[in-house]
């Protein structure tokens, strides 16, 4: 068996957080190796290419890259320049026949808040308190790559790094965001509604569930800058991995890895490709950047039983079902790319327990992902992967129902789309969804945000076994792409103390 030892790192997995730690290690001379089982790069922030159009993994927002947050560290440490133009405003949300214009300029955003929701001064109280939290959580958490602690030291250098005047911001990991709400007199049952479902797109939880410490991010993201990646996500993902072979590194997609073994030298990784052709590598570190839940199955002895029992913990989360549908281009000039559209109080897409349907659009006249006057859109709306993966032969039924009530949903509540001529099609469940890009039960989105959880109890990135780190949505801080760029950035802060 011939064992290549010619790189410094290995990756499994291509996600965002993968490229992010490949990327500053591959910027300090790190011979770095990226392995990734799907056709193309990205993970959840890619493109795919279909019957003449380029659709997105999902439907997705793209923010990280104003100050002191993770994109903006990535491009700065290694002079990768993301292609991007800023969108303003970043999206839409329909609730009960209105809509509700979520504008990037806080004074703008709280006077539309009032608009829809009335009480204008408890609407200000609130929302500056969450743009105060907000704020304070991007500036500390690229403050702190060594969080959650582990060690003793790990402890004290938070206490160096960390303002005392900082500290107040703390209690909110503690009160949920609903708890936050009735303090400041929103809680009406429209805003909650609101709340609730903007939270399920950032934290996969509803207010009464998403600690505020998180839930304010996810609330107030729309009032940073938003951005979209001509060509679609994929494009963002080439920017890296041309910067990573620059410097010597390497990616191979359509290789799995199979097995991952721990001895005195560091990981022997068994990898299979789709020709059925087998390689063994060798590296000193290791970087995980797929789920906890996958970790399970290609480790052995302890390791194995550390996935294991971190897995359990965390054994619910959502999967999605999205479609990709190409129209011609018949929305309105100042139409903005993202939307959500509530269902009607009391419905629910049917085989979920959805209440509403996330659209990202491609912007007009982008004709790298379409073609000319024509338009893609990705949808996607929550489900339970358990449910999809129970259904059996009633499966494709189910799945033609969900389609056509998302359809018809779009012509009745998203202006210009009764208009238009659908040319392209399809809907992928969690099932398709793990047959894309492989993770378990096609679980996408990370774990979702609970108040029992504490903040010492996410999985670290670092594991109890040298050389072994882990980045992406399972770990901390979660789902996102900002989310999971700043896990490979705090991978790469740990190997550079850990193994300088």
């Amino acid at each position: 068996m011939k064992i290549n030892k010619d790189y410094d790192a290995i990756i499994i997995g291509s996600g965002m957080g993968g490229m992010s730690a490949g990327a500053m290690l591959a910027k300090d001379g790190y011979k770095v190796l990226i392995l990734e089982k799907a056709h193309t790069l990205g993970g959840c922030s890619s493109s795919y290419y279909r019957k003449g159009h380029i659709f997105e993994s999902g439907a997705t927002t793209l923010i990280g890259f104003d100050d002191h947050q993770p994109l903006w560290k990535l491009e700065k440490e290694t002079g990768i320049e993301i292609p991007r133009e800023e969108i303003t405003p970043s999206m839409a949300v329909w609730i009960d026949g209105e809509m509700i214009t979520r504008y990037k300029n806080r004074e703008q955003w709280i006077q539309e808040c009032t608009r829809i929701f009335g009480n204008e001064s408890a609407q200000k109280a609130f929302w500056t308190e969450a743009f105060k939290v907000a704020d304070l959580v991007w500036k500390v958490s690229l403050n702190n790559p060594f969080f959650p602690p582990l060690k003793f030291s790990e402890w004290g250098q938070l206490a160096i790094n960390n303002s005392p005047w900082d500290i107040w911001v703390l209690k909110y990991a503690f009160k949920s965001v609903q708890t936050v709400m009735k303090k400041f007199g929103v809680d009406t049952p429209k805003f909650k509604r609101f709340v609730d479902e903007q939270l399920m797109i950032t934290a996969q939880a509803k207010s009464e569930e998403t600690p505020f410490l998180f839930g304010a991010a996810g609330i107030t993201y729309t009032n940073y800058s938003n951005y979209y990646v001509p060509g679609g996500l994929l494009e963002m993902i080439n920017s890296i991995r041309a910067f990573i072979q620059k410097n010597g590194g390497a990616l191979h997609t359509k290789e799995g890895v199979e097995k991952v073994m721990q001895n005195e030298n560091g990981f022997t990784v068994h990898t299979k490709n789709k020709r059925n052709e087998t390689f063994t590598y060798q590296a000193p570190l290791l970087i995980s950047n797929i789920p906890v839940w996958n970790m399970q199955d290609i480790t052995v002895g302890e390791m194995r039983e550390y996935f294991m029992s971190e897995a359990k913990d965390f054994d619910e989360a959502w999967g999605a079902i999205t479609l990709g549908i190409a129209t011609d281009d018949v929305y309105l000039a100042e139409f903005p790319l993202h939307h959500q559209v509530h269902l009607s109080e009391g419905e629910t897409v049917p085989h979920t327990n959805s209440d509403s349907i996330f659209i990202s659009m491609s912007k007009s006249g982008d004709t790298l992902r379409t073609k000319k006057h024509m338009r893609t859109l990705n949808v996607s709306t929550h489900a339970s992967p358990e449910y999809w993966y129970s259904l059996n032969e009633d499966y494709d039924t189910a799945k033609q129902q969900v389609q056509d009530f998302i359809v018809e949903t779009l012509r009745r509540k998203l202006p210009g789309f009764s208009r238009a001529q659908i040319d392209v099609i399809h809907t992928a469940t969690p099932v398709t969804w793990e047959n894309w890009v492989y993770r378990k039960k096609g679980r996408v989105g990370g774990i979702p945000q609970s108040m029992a959880r504490s903040l010492l109890k996410w999985t670290p990135n670092e594991t109890p076994f040298k050389g072994l780190y882990l980045c992406g949505d399972t770990t901390f801080p979660g789902q996102g792409i900002p989310g999971v760029t700043l896990s490979g950035i705090n991978v790469y802060s740990r190997i550079k103390k850990n193994h300088h």
